[in-house]
């Protein structure tokens, strides 16, 4: 169970034997009292245990409510499969993230099947699902990817849901992925579109969206859109870093500047691989095939970045 709801648990718990504590008559042996002080000793070390160490493997329960959720036990099963899909996509994405690189628009999201949770259990009391990663058989001392991808997602949607203006949201999406913005829009669209609302909470990091902040933030991201063009670029390049996916490359006329940005994985590889080709190419005349990848709200460029596809040698 992740850590914060079963502190929640625990938290709820201990309220009510405090309550009874307090309640309890003092009889002659003072029975009653101690059994509650002794159990409310237990929840107290349990509580301390919890908040002083560290789960490394990846644990979220997602909670449902609102129109696909009947009573605590029963939830629509085409919302239920289009709300875990959805939110396996965002994981997977910000585990992709995490190497720094923009990812395409479209296309597989690579290495996304180290990023697959698994329900491990029902949330009891409420409408939920307990996700967890399947860990190893050898223990991790640290935190693994997915657990870290799992936390930054949670911290994310909590970061969009809170109340700033344009201004600074503009500068949360400059420095999101574009293609985890799509994950968290399509996220929203299907508890939008179903009635429903949410809380996600994890090990380290929980937000909860109700109705209207689900709305809010549908309409929020409504304006947010991530638009590719692959334009032609005639150049010199001045090389390519394979390792740190970078090209530059000087641009005609004295004052036609560098061009800078990324290097899709193919190009790096045969690059670094393939002598020939690189000798053909490194500072002399080219022409590239650079990907633009542009974050856009409301018509306004928030965010641009270049990736080199292709290059072809002129003269």
């Amino acid at each position: 169970m992740p850590t914060l709801l079963s502190l929640e648990s625990l938290e709820t718990d201990r309220q009510f034997v405090e309550r009874q504590r307090d309640e309890a008559k003092q009889g002659a042996w003072g029975t009653s009292r101690l059994m509650w002080e002794n159990r409310l000793r237990e929840l107290n070390l349990r509580i301390a245990e919890l908040k002083a160490g560290s789960n490394s493997y990846a644990s979220v329960a997602l909670i449902f409510d609102g129109l696909p959720v009947i009573g605590q036990g029963d939830i629509r099963l085409d919302f239920s499969t289009d709300a875990l899909n959805s939110y396996q996509k965002m994981i997977s994405i910000a585990l992709a993230s995490q190497a720094g690189e923009d990812l395409p628009e479209r296309g597989p999201v690579k290495g996304s099947g180290k990023g697959r949770l698994f329900i491990r259990d029902l949330v009891r009391g409420s409408m939920g699902f307990m996700l967890e990663e399947l860990a190893p058989d050898q223990q991790e001392m640290i935190a693994t990817p997915l657990k870290q991808a799992v936390e930054s997602a949670t911290a994310l949607i909590c970061s969009m849901t809170a109340d700033q203006t344009d201004e600074n949201f503009d500068v949360l999406l400059a420095d999101t992925q574009p293609r985890m913005i799509a994950a968290v829009q399509k996220f929203t669209k299907v508890l939008q579109e179903a009635g429903a609302s949410t809380r996600i909470v994890g090990d380290e990091h929980a937000v909860g969206l109700t109705g209207p902040q689900v709305d809010a933030l549908y309409k929020r991201l409504k304006t947010v859109e991530v638009k590719e063009d692959v334009e032609e670029v005639d150049g010199t390049l001045l090389g390519i870093l394979p390792d740190a996916h970078q090209f530059e490359m000087r641009l005609p006329g004295d004052d036609g500047g560098t061009l800078k940005g990324g290097v899709a994985d193919d190009l790096a590889l045969k690059y670094l691989a393939d002598l020939q080709f690189k000798e053909t190419l490194l500072l002399k005349p080219v022409r590239a095939s650079i990907n633009y990848i542009r974050t856009m709200r409301n018509g306004k460029v928030i965010k641009e970045h270049k990736v080199l596809q292709n290059l072809v040698p002129l003269g």
